[in-house]
């Protein structure tokens, strides 16, 4: 029995010698295909190809040469020599230039084509993005893919990757942008308040909020780029229409009717301000593919003409089209106010402790609403105050949801504008559980107002029962 123990231990032996063995030589082979891909560091790989002896010397004048011996990892989409070949000299012969393009052919990360399966904004060194999609990167197909080096990768490509302006940066430097537009978007720098880095140097000791250190807490900055799209974002992508300086003209004269103030500039500016805010969108709409009618951040249908698109422009980070007409209909541009009647700026006199805020269903629409109400105030002409902003010089049809179902008895109150006794309307009855929408009247606003009030007024008693507000939402809908 010994004997027999004893072989069983020295075949379990041997059968384990074997199996150690045999991984130790699948181990030696696998390291044996991929050690030789690994001696080499990114540039090493790159300058022992003949085919891209031109971009080795690029890499050597822009210094990326030691970048990419170093130890980081990185991707370096290569043009070969034959595409480098048509290299603008204006970019090869200039360094500040070279450089940025050479930096936008690299990577600070490992990009394979196996693994970017869905499109992706690739961040390059010079700042700037490329959209990598498989074999594609660019304008470029990758026709040597996925070639390892110790720190990185390496994709030679069949196109350059030039290092375009930018949207923002095409607006502000090329001279094949529209004029008067490009001089009104860049009208648009102000100091806005931002307290980000402000420098705090006291407290107000009445207030209790911070008193900032003067000129630290702003920042320049352009509306356009907070209102709207910053165009200089190049993480993003974007499509940006500019008008030739004829159909610039044509279109805000169009809606200067619409921007009625005291001066004819500020008219024009406001206008203006109307027009270019539809200007620009967060989506890329390439020639091939752009619909009749784009949508912009604010719900305006703006109409693209093929026949009006004068020239494209790509950039790093979208598209620019310049148009010779843009006809943007006023009913698309100006929207209905909604006010929520519980979110006003300001009451007349203070009584919280007499304003409830109800949660409510509407049995005519089917949907839960909130509504404000106060209730025993005992101020005659009580009066809340709602702000609306950008407000054009048209006409509008003025509408409410009142729902009276806390008394039994009717009261009146009125919508002020203006001013919270303004007599463009006068009391309306709220009747008891009607939930429809009613209707106050029209009124006409002659000038545009960037800032303007409007008034929920009650009775001038001070008996409550008579004095009541109440309102879920008032509606004013543009009468064009």
């Amino acid at each position: 029995m010994m004997c027999r123990y004893r072989n069983w231990i020295i075949c379990l032996s041997g059968a384990f010698t074997l199996f150690v063995t045999g991984c130790k030589k699948q181990t030696d082979d696998h390291n044996a295909i991929t050690d030789d891909a690994l001696k080499n560091n990114l540039f090493e790989l790159i300058s022992a190809n003949p085919d891209l002896s031109t971009f080795t010397n690029y890499l050597k004048q822009t210094g990326y040469d030691q970048v990419l011996a170093s130890s980081r990892n990185y991707t370096a989409f290569a043009p070969t020599n034959t595409v480098l070949a048509t290299l603008d000299p204006a970019i090869s012969g200039n360094a500040d230039k070279l450089k940025k393009f050479i930096a936008n052919h690299l990577a600070g990360q490992l990009y394979y084509t196996t693994t970017v399966t869905t499109a992706a904004r690739i961040l390059m060194q010079g700042g700037k993005y490329n959209n990598m999609l498989g074999s594609k990167i660019g304008e470029a197909n990758i026709t040597g893919k996925d070639k390892y080096a110790s720190n990185g990768v390496l994709q030679v490509i069949d196109k350059l990757l030039p290092a375009l302006d930018n949207c923002w940066e095409f607006l502000n430097n090329s001279p094949l942008a529209p004029v008067k537009q490009k001089n009104f978007m860049l009208s648009l720098f102000r100091n806005v308040f931002d307290t980000t880095n402000a420098v705090v140097i006291g407290v107000n000791p009445v207030t209790g909020d911070p008193i900032y250190q003067p000129g630290t807490d702003s920042v320049y900055t352009n509306l356009f780029w907070n209102s709207v799209h910053d165009l200089r974002d190049e993480s993003k992508e974007f499509t940006l229409f500019m008008l030739t300086d004829a159909a610039w003209d044509a279109e805000v004269n169009k809606y200067k009717l619409y921007y009625v103030t005291g001066t004819a500039d500020s008219t024009t500016n406001a206008a203006s301000w109307s027009v270019v805010k539809d200007f620009a969108t967060d989506k890329v709409y390439d020639p091939a593919s752009i619909p009749d009618t784009v949508l912009s951040k604010f719900g305006t249908k703006v109409p693209v003409s093929a026949s009006a698109i004068m020239q494209t422009i790509k950039t790093s980070n979208g598209i620019i089209y310049i148009l010779n007409q843009a006809d943007v209909q006023p009913f698309s541009k100006f929207k209905p106010y909604l006010i929520q009647a519980e979110s006003y700026a300001a009451t007349s006199h203070d009584r919280r402790g007499n304003t409830y805020f109800r949660d409510r269903f509407n049995t005519v629409t089917g949907k839960d609403f909130t509504d404000v109400l106060v209730l025993g105030h005992g101020v005659a002409l009580f009066n809340i105050r709602y702000d609306i902003r950008e407000v054009p010089s048209i006409k509008y049809k003025a509408y409410w949801v009142a729902v009276n179902d806390f008394q039994t008895a009717t009261f009146t109150q009125k919508l002020g504008i203006g001013t919270a006794t303004s007599t463009t309307f006068g009391y309306t009855t709220v009747a008891l559980n009607n939930f429809n929408e009613v209707y106050i009247g029209e009124f006409t606003m002659s000038q545009y107002r960037p800032l303007f009030n409007i008034y929920l007024t009650a009775a001038n008693s001070t008996t409550a029962a008579a004095n009541p507000l109440v309102c879920d939402y008032i509606r004013l809908e543009p009468s064009l």
